[in-house]
């Protein structure tokens, strides 16, 4: 994501949290199975997930800017199952944040795009499955294909972009189980390395939300069926053994 030519990260966010609703539908579509009733949201930003758990016993937000989590806890104030924190505390490399995870007993921890940004991102990955009992999940979701990064990547303070072996290796020695791994998005996978490698797009304008809107229908439809060789992002779950 990138900002478009005046506006700040925050408006930023609320354009995405605005526009891609049905994308972030299929997102969560791809973990909706394995999501139990206390989920910790890493990386929650404006809480663009909380639709989608508003019936369950918790949703704990974790947002380490403290801008957006401020702006997302407004949204949400007459919700009784949400709690959303900022600062050190969501910062899921710090010993608090896995502390607070672990006192508020999650049995779920969705990370969409966070492990891009965060330099040590095996000590993060250690840290969300420390927080879980045996047996329960986590799910993650991250920028594929490395040779796609590039211009739209360095804005969005992308540290790298994953093959599907990368991240593989990433969860080895782990005390969880994968349980899948899988590329999504093929059109926007292409789309991807257009933009940022090929064309170096310095922004993501409106545009980019109505091509993704009016392709996913269709998209989803063939993705549902046959999962693609490669795509915009890759979908891994584990399980705490």
């Amino acid at each position: 994501m990138a900002p478009e030519l005046g506006e700040n990260d925050l408006e930023l966010f609320r354009r995405w949290h605005r526009l891609s609703r049905p994308y972030i539908a299929w997102q969560f579509e791809q973990f909706a199975k394995f999501v139990g009733e206390r989920v910790a949201d890493v990386g929650c930003g404006l809480g663009n997930f909380v639709p989608h758990l508003r019936d369950r016993e918790l949703y704990l937000g974790l947002e380490p800017d403290n801008r957006l989590a401020a702006e997302a806890r407004g949204q949400f104030l007459d919700w009784g199952n949400v709690l959303i924190i900022g600062g050190r505390e969501a910062d899921v490399t710090s010993p608090e944040c896995v502390a607070l995870m672990r006192s508020h007993r999650v049995d779920t921890v969705l990370a969409v795009n966070v492990l891009e940004h965060i330099a040590d991102d095996r000590h993060a990955l250690q840290n969300m499955v420390a927080t879980l009992d045996p047996g329960k999940h986590l799910c993650l979701l991250v920028p594929a294909l490395p040779w796609a990064m590039g211009s739209l990547d360095r804005i969005a303070l992308h540290h790298r972009r994953y093959s599907r072996a990368e991240l593989l290796r990433l969860a080895v020695g782990l005390p969880a189980e994968v349980l899948c791994c899988h590329y999504l998005n093929l059109v926007g996978g292409l789309g991807w390395w257009l933009r940022s490698r090929v064309l170096r797009s310095r922004q993501y304008g409106g545009i980019n939300f109505i091509l993704m809107n009016a392709l996913l229908p269709g998209v989803r439809l063939v993705e549902r069926v046959v999962k693609p060789p490669l795509g915009l992002s890759l979908v891994m779950v584990l399980r705490k053994i």
